[in-house]
């Protein structure tokens, strides 16, 4: 009985590790998109705005993206409008800057985020 035992201690012993390094990967990978989506947002919005806006897309269900600038959204949403693209490998949901701030979030027709309310999660409309 202790044979068996001394060899699944090990077993266990190897999983846990492998289960922290994907852990610590993935974090690592969040971290780094965050960074990049941060230095995206700082030209047209404050410090304590783009975390607001961040902590909003997180709040519309969005997660592992990347924000890229598209000046072909820009006035699509009404006038001085800034648009912005949230992709990920599920979607391509856009957001909309005025004034140094969020206006609004869209995916498929349908707005997350207006009039500074979240009004759906993306898993609602997908």
């Amino acid at each position: 009985m202790s044979k068996s035992i001394t060899g699944i201690v090990p077993g266990i012993i190897l999983i846990i590790i492998i289960i922290g390094i994907v852990v610590i990967a993935m974090n690592s990978s969040n971290s780094s998109k965050s960074s990049s989506n941060y230095a995206a947002l700082k030209d047209y919005m404050s410090a304590d705005n783009i975390k607001n806006t961040l902590e909003i897309i997180r709040n519309c269900g969005i997660t592992n993206y990347d924000i890229v600038r598209d000046d072909s959204l820009d006035t699509l949403d009404g006038e001085n409008t800034i648009g912005f693209r949230l992709k990920s490998n599920n979607y391509n949901a856009i957001m909309y800057l005025k004034d140094n701030n969020i206006y609004s979030i869209r995916f498929a027709d349908n707005d997350l985020y207006r009039n500074k309310t979240v009004l759906k999660k993306i898993n609602e409309v997908t």
